[in-house]
């Protein structure tokens, strides 16, 4: 299987050529690697804006049930201690981000952000990242700062884990001249029948 960034366009130019002294336009058949359209910049950064606010509805979500969880057995008041909301504030950090990235992509190859705005995660060959690319992807999170890595064309945690984002449509694109291309290179001569 080919890499999509190494996915080969052909394309066609009129040249200049001498022919028994003449100058004619000769057409001639040259490929380039095709540019891979990555999803960056503040596109990325409008991700990361929408996918915290629905982090902060999947941790709310967690929190209810937990509540109700803890208020069946009793234990609500462990809620009442003074340090809860430092350590709430590392959980959500350390476990509910990654946590979310991970189930989401995972599942669906995409963070309900991404999906939203018809955006898809992919490996370096166009298809589905491996459990382990979405846990790195997903753990690299945490790092300070990161969400600002998005505003070049790969963020952090895309160069981690060899992941890249594209919109749906490009992937299309992508997969079509991969087929193409994977046919012109196994594509043979056959020889000429006498």
């Amino acid at each position: 299987m080919q890499k999509i960034t190494e996915i080969k366009e052909f394309y066609t130019v009129k040249r200049k050529e001498r022919v028994n002294g003449e100058e004619i336009l000769v057409d001639k058949k040259l490929y380039r690697y095709r540019e891979v359209n990555y999803v960056d910049g503040w596109a990325r950064f409008g991700h990361w804006l929408l996918d915290y606010l629905f982090r902060l509805i999947f941790e709310l979500a967690i929190g209810v049930v937990l509540g109700v969880i803890l208020a069946l057995t009793g234990s609500l008041g462990l809620l009442s201690d003074p340090s809860i909301d430092t350590y709430n504030k590392i959980f959500s950090w350390l476990i509910f981000q990654p946590l979310y990235y991970f189930l989401f992509e995972y599942a669906m190859q995409a963070s309900p952000a991404k999906a939203l705005l018809g955006r898809i995660v992919v490996d370096e060959y166009g298809n589905k990242p491996t459990a382990r690319q979405f846990f790195i992807r997903s753990i690299s999170r945490v790092v300070p700062f990161e969400a600002f890595s998005c505003l070049s064309p790969l963020g952090w945690h895309d160069n981690w884990s060899n992941t890249f984002v594209l919109r749906k449509k490009d992937l299309k694109e992508l997969k079509l001249l991969q087929k193409i291309n994977e046919i012109d290179s196994t594509s043979v001569s056959l020889p000429n029948e006498i």
